[in-house]
């Protein structure tokens, strides 16, 4: 596999801190969104409270033995071999040891690309694809996506062998996506990025449907788009990262304006039946008690991870 799979880069933040963004074209006036029809699928995820990512150096027995309610897992087990995880190794990951229901999503990162996966190509090697942007400076070997161009929404969602429909093939219980935020990259060269990015999701959630009506998805951060009633529809939950710590630095408090300024936007979501995760990269054991009261006061479920996500949550 390869050295950073899908890790998550608390400095996103930035993006998004310091200003509060305009409502999306045409959505001042709407009202609370009218939330997805509920199921078994949903309650699961409002129920669960023990629940991590882990994307890198997977052991399969190891999940299945956990008592995690909620995992989120790249799908691929080892690039190099193009070992996968299977509809088999599914239905022993979806049961706790003592026979209770746990939710597994699997990792789609909709808004960039890591071209040291296995799913960038020797053709895209050789004449990179029209979607392909810069390079995050963050981490060496993921490239900004134009994610709107419809080759990249072939490669993620819309084709046949698709990322999503690799997904749906084995049985994930939904998709957890990541750089929905992507729209941060491209303000300049797309200023309908917001907008694009929900369209997207909405093609998701409509090819996901058509397999598992009960699919859930679960984007990470990007708050500005749950301003939007259409994208509160769309989705089952969010994971926040680096809500409450990271954005100056690895354990570093976050300002109580950053912090204020996603809790509104997370609480509207939550208003609407939408489940809130969030994600801490804080490793000291007192830190983690103490944000995990006051994430819980939120109703938030905590996930105290390693920026490389290889390790099983604890």
């Amino acid at each position: 596999m390869s050295e950073r799979q899908a890790s998550p880069d608390p400095m996103r933040r930035l993006i998004l801190a310091g200003a509060l963004a305009a409502l999306l074209p045409g959505e001042r006036a709407q009202a609370a969104a009218t939330p997805r029809p509920d199921s078994e699928a949903r309650r699961l995820l409002r129920a669960a409270r023990r629940w991590g990512c882990q994307y890198q150096d997977i052991d399969l027995d190891a999940v299945a033995e956990s008592d995690l309610d909620l995992i989120a897992l790249e799908p691929s087990l080892d690039d190099w071999s193009m070992r996968f995880i299977t509809p088999a190794d599914m239905e022993r990951l979806k049961r706790k040891p003592d026979g209770s229901r746990r939710l597994v999503l699997g990792y789609l990162p909709v808004g960039e690309a890591d071209i040291k996966r296995w799913y960038y190509t020797d053709d895209m090697r050789a004449e990179p694809p029209a979607w392909l942007g810069p390079e995050n400076p963050n981490w060496p070997g993921s490239r900004h996506a134009r994610y709107w161009d419809p080759s990249w929404r072939a490669l993620m969602a819309t084709g046949d062998d698709s990322l999503l429909r690799r997904i749906l093939a084995v049985g994930f219980d939904g998709a957890l996506l990541d750089r929905v935020d992507a729209y941060g990259d491209w303000r300049e060269e797309r200023p309908s990025g917001q907008n694009d990015m929900i369209d997207l999701v909405a093609t998701i959630r409509d090819i996901a449907s058509e397999r598992n009506p009960d699919f859930l998805l679960v984007p990470q951060n990007a708050e500005d788009l749950l301003l939007s009633a259409r994208y509160r529809r769309l989705i089952d939950g969010l994971n926040k990262e680096s809500l409450l710590t990271g954005l100056s630095g690895p354990g570093v408090p976050n300002s109580e304006d950053d912090v204020d300024w996603s809790l509104k936007r997370l609480k509207k979501a939550q208003s609407d039946g939408v489940a809130i995760f969030a994600t801490e990269y804080v490793s000291d054991p007192a830190s983690q008690r103490r944000l995990s009261d006051r994430l819980e006061t939120y109703a938030f479920k905590p996930f105290f991870g390693v920026r490389e996500l290889d390790v099983l949550p604890d």
